[in-house]
Protein backbone atom coordinates (compact mmCIF):
# COMPACT_ATOMS: atom_id res chain seq x y z
CA UNK A 1 0.00 0.00 0.00
CA UNK A 2 2.13 2.68 -1.13
CA UNK A 3 1.17 5.45 -3.72
CA UNK A 4 2.73 8.88 -4.42
CA UNK A 5 0.30 11.44 -5.63
CA UNK A 6 1.03 14.22 -7.88
CA UNK A 7 -1.55 17.55 -8.56
CA UNK A 8 -0.99 17.48 -12.14
CA UNK A 9 -3.41 20.16 -13.64
CA UNK A 10 -6.50 21.93 -12.88
CA UNK A 11 -9.33 22.49 -15.50
CA UNK A 12 -11.94 25.21 -14.94
CA UNK A 13 -14.88 24.76 -17.83
CA UNK A 14 -18.24 26.79 -16.81
CA UNK A 15 -19.50 24.67 -14.66
CA UNK A 16 -16.80 22.37 -13.37
CA UNK A 17 -13.88 22.87 -11.58
CA UNK A 18 -11.53 19.39 -12.56
CA UNK A 19 -8.28 18.36 -10.27
CA UNK A 20 -6.42 15.83 -12.50
CA UNK A 21 -3.87 14.22 -10.36
CA UNK A 22 -1.32 11.66 -11.36
CA UNK A 23 -0.79 8.17 -9.02
CA UNK A 24 2.51 6.53 -8.94
CA UNK A 25 1.93 2.73 -7.14
CA UNK A 26 5.06 0.94 -5.50
CA UNK A 27 5.15 -1.33 -2.89
CA UNK A 28 1.76 -4.06 -2.08
CA UNK A 29 -1.46 -3.85 -2.81
CA UNK A 30 -3.61 -4.90 -0.11
CA UNK A 31 -7.01 -6.49 -1.34
CA UNK A 32 -9.99 -4.72 -0.02
CA UNK A 33 -13.22 -5.93 1.73
CA UNK A 34 -15.85 -4.31 -0.64
CA UNK A 35 -16.90 -0.93 -1.26
CA UNK A 36 -15.55 1.95 -0.21
CA UNK A 37 -13.19 0.10 1.99
CA UNK A 38 -9.21 0.61 0.37
CA UNK A 39 -6.84 -1.45 -1.59
CA UNK A 40 -4.84 1.61 -1.93
CA UNK A 41 -5.92 5.05 0.31
CA UNK A 42 -5.48 8.57 -1.48
CA UNK A 43 -5.48 11.65 0.38
CA UNK A 44 -5.98 13.99 -2.43
CA UNK A 45 -5.41 17.22 -0.29
CA UNK A 46 -1.95 15.83 0.89
CA UNK A 47 -0.74 15.60 -3.01
CA UNK A 48 2.39 16.92 -3.85
CA UNK A 49 1.58 20.29 -5.93
CA UNK A 50 5.01 20.81 -8.05
CA UNK A 51 3.64 23.22 -10.69
CA UNK A 52 2.56 25.72 -7.32
CA UNK A 53 -1.33 25.50 -9.11
CA UNK A 54 -3.32 27.68 -7.33
CA UNK A 55 -6.18 26.36 -4.79
CA UNK A 56 -5.47 23.03 -5.41
CA UNK A 57 -7.33 21.09 -3.07
CA UNK A 58 -10.37 19.19 -3.78
CA UNK A 59 -13.71 20.20 -2.15
CA UNK A 60 -13.80 18.78 1.97
CA UNK A 61 -16.21 18.45 4.76
CA UNK A 62 -18.16 21.49 5.20
CA UNK A 63 -19.02 21.89 9.23
CA UNK A 64 -18.82 17.78 9.29
CA UNK A 65 -21.02 17.42 6.22
CA UNK A 66 -19.97 15.39 3.00
CA UNK A 67 -22.57 17.70 0.67
CA UNK A 68 -19.44 18.93 -1.52
CA UNK A 69 -17.25 16.03 -1.21
CA UNK A 70 -16.48 14.29 -4.35
CA UNK A 71 -18.64 11.63 -5.19
CA UNK A 72 -17.62 8.17 -6.54
CA UNK A 73 -19.01 9.04 -9.50
CA UNK A 74 -17.26 12.14 -9.88
CA UNK A 75 -14.21 10.72 -9.82
CA UNK A 76 -12.68 9.30 -12.61
CA UNK A 77 -9.51 6.73 -13.65
CA UNK A 78 -8.63 7.50 -17.59
CA UNK A 79 -5.75 4.83 -18.17
CA UNK A 80 -5.84 1.12 -17.33
CA UNK A 81 -1.72 0.49 -16.81
CA UNK A 82 -1.27 -3.17 -17.61
CA UNK A 83 -4.68 -3.69 -18.43
CA UNK A 84 -6.24 -3.46 -15.20
CA UNK A 85 -9.01 -1.49 -14.36
CA UNK A 86 -9.24 1.00 -11.07
CA UNK A 87 -11.85 2.89 -9.45
CA UNK A 88 -11.87 5.56 -6.55
CA UNK A 89 -14.62 5.16 -4.32
CA UNK A 90 -15.39 7.66 -1.23
CA UNK A 91 -14.63 6.24 2.14
CA UNK A 92 -17.71 3.76 3.06
CA UNK A 93 -17.08 4.61 7.02
CA UNK A 94 -15.43 8.36 7.51
CA UNK A 95 -15.41 10.10 4.03
CA UNK A 96 -12.87 12.69 3.79
CA UNK A 97 -10.25 13.67 1.07
CA UNK A 98 -7.55 12.29 2.77
CA UNK A 99 -9.02 8.94 2.42
CA UNK A 100 -10.70 8.39 -0.49
CA UNK A 101 -10.07 4.22 -1.79
CA UNK A 102 -8.78 2.82 -5.03
CA UNK A 103 -9.44 -0.55 -5.90
CA UNK A 104 -8.29 -2.29 -8.45
CA UNK A 105 -9.67 -5.21 -10.78
CA UNK A 106 -8.16 -7.34 -13.60
CA UNK A 107 -9.20 -10.73 -14.85
CA UNK A 108 -12.58 -12.19 -15.79
CA UNK A 109 -13.58 -13.55 -19.06
CA UNK A 110 -16.68 -13.99 -20.85
CA UNK A 111 -19.30 -13.03 -18.75
CA UNK A 112 -17.27 -13.12 -15.32
CA UNK A 113 -16.88 -10.23 -13.46
CA UNK A 114 -13.97 -8.71 -12.89
CA UNK A 115 -11.58 -9.62 -9.62
CA UNK A 116 -9.98 -7.64 -7.57
CA UNK A 117 -6.78 -7.73 -7.17
CA UNK A 118 -5.00 -10.25 -4.97
CA UNK A 119 -3.16 -9.04 -2.39
CA UNK A 120 1.17 -8.56 -2.50
CA UNK A 121 3.70 -7.40 -4.17
CA UNK A 122 2.51 -5.50 -7.40
CA UNK A 123 5.48 -6.89 -9.13
CA UNK A 124 4.02 -10.30 -7.99
CA UNK A 125 0.65 -9.34 -8.82
CA UNK A 126 -0.09 -6.86 -11.16
CA UNK A 127 2.93 -7.03 -13.66
CA UNK A 128 2.93 -3.78 -15.50
CA UNK A 129 0.71 -1.98 -13.25
CA UNK A 130 3.59 0.63 -11.87
CA UNK A 131 4.91 1.05 -15.79
CA UNK A 132 2.77 4.44 -15.93
CA UNK A 133 0.82 6.76 -13.82
CA UNK A 134 -2.85 6.24 -13.24
CA UNK A 135 -4.68 9.32 -14.39
CA UNK A 136 -7.36 10.25 -12.08
CA UNK A 137 -9.80 13.68 -12.36
CA UNK A 138 -11.49 14.72 -9.68
CA UNK A 139 -14.51 16.76 -10.73
CA UNK A 140 -16.10 19.43 -8.90
CA UNK A 141 -18.97 22.35 -8.93
CA UNK A 142 -17.96 25.58 -9.79
CA UNK A 143 -20.38 26.61 -7.20
CA UNK A 144 -18.74 24.41 -4.59
CA UNK A 145 -15.18 25.19 -4.71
Amino acid sequence: MANALKLNRKIITPHNVIWEFLCTLSGSYVASSGVGTPGETLSFNTASNPKYIARPKIPGLVNGSTAYLPKTEDIKVLNNPGGFDAVVEQNATAPTPANYCLRIFGGGSGAAQPAELASGTYASVATHITDEPLVIQVYGAVKNV
